[in-house]
């Protein structure tokens, strides 16, 4: 993790906690790759892969959000580029990394308020990380991966069920906690798919 990276957080903007750190880990951008954030909150890991040479697009539901991370991308002298969007409604192009660490606690996507829209990720908490994997795949370049953080609370074993239809996938590191476990994963699309 890249020390000089200050980030400054807003309400209504989800603040990195265990699972942002578990998928700051995992992901590994190279110099010149693109780089897909969904989610960005504060930014935090799109701005550590723009560090690491990565050409980086944060793509988020909340307007608070982009904001935030703009902010910060501008504080730390990083190029990101970003987009207001419902995962990929107005994303564009395609990408070599899709990292996302999704809303997976049970709770209703109907909220108004921002800050449970970035943790409640429908009845059983798998939802918006299954309407994630249907279209993901769109947007990866050839051999591109997916990083992707899963809960223990949050329909884990249907979310990981689903993916094995399209993607390969590798759980990479897990972190427990006196509630929950969380998951970081990896899928790359099995070669035999045609779309």
């Amino acid at each position: 993790m890249d020390q000089t990276i200050d980030i400054d957080v807003i309400d209504e903007v989800y603040n990195p906690s265990d699972d942002s750190y578990l998928l700051l880990r995992v992901i590994d951008p190279k110099p010149g790759e693109s780089m897909l954030e969904l989610g960005p909150g504060t930014g935090l890991i799109s701005m550590h892969a723009a560090k690491a040479g990565a050409i980086v697009t944060a793509a988020d539901i909340n307007p608070h959000a982009i904001e935030c991370t703009r902010r910060n991308a501008a504080a730390n002298g990083v190029r990101i580029e970003t987009v207001i969007s419902d995962l990929f409604q107005n994303v564009k192009g395609n990408f070599d990394i899709i990292a996302f660490n999704p809303p997976y606690l049970p709770g209703s996507t109907r909220t108004t308020s921002w800050i449970e829209k970035s943790w409640s990720g429908g009845e059983d908490g798998a939802e918006v990380a299954l309407k994630f994997l249907q279209e993901a795949w769109k947007h990866l370049t050839p051999g591109g991966r997916i990083y992707m953080i899963l809960s223990s609370v949050g329909g884990l074993m249907s979310v990981v069920r689903a993916a094995r239809e399209r993607y390969e996938s590798v759980m990479l590191e897990e972190h427990h906690m006196f509630f929950e476990s969380i998951f970081a994963y990896r899928f790359k699309l099995r070669y035999s798919q045609n779309g």
